[in-house]
């Protein structure tokens, strides 16, 4: 006999149904866009991402890789946040490595850091 004859078998019979998309609209509160993460949608056209996310009946998206810097919550917000304001919301972050060379003043800058991030459209903070 092979092992597979030792195996139980399920019996159990059950309803199924299949759910093509979701009753409501979705928000997806914690996502990325940038590799290695989010599959390098901020390289594709915006367009192809929100008919994605149309698809999925994802109405708002939270984009969190502005943690990763200001270079890149900048970039999505002038390509991806601007193609679309109302769908997406950028988080920005605070760059915890500044933290020797700001020394006992690292609480004032990154402060001042987040206020400008909000100033040119953050919505939120990543806290790593």
């Amino acid at each position: 006999m092979l092992l597979a004859d030792y195996r139980p078998r399920p019996a159990l019979v059950t309803k199924t149904t299949f759910v093509a998309q979701p009753r409501f609209s979705v928000i997806d509160a914690h996502n990325h866009l940038a590799a290695p993460f989010g599959g390098g949608w901020d390289q594709r056209p915006v367009s192809q991402l929100i008919d994605v996310l149309d698809l999925a009946r994802v109405r708002r998206y939270v984009d969190l890789d502005g943690g990763w810097g200001e270079d890149i919550l900048h970039r999505h917000l002038d390509t991806i946040k601007a193609a679309a304001p109302e769908r997406f919301s950028m988080f920005g972050g605070v760059d915890w490595s500044a933290w020797p060379e700001q020394g006992d003043r690292f609480g004032e800058w990154a402060a001042g850091r987040l206020r400008a991030q909000a100033a040119r459209g953050a919505e939120g903070l990543k806290v790593w």
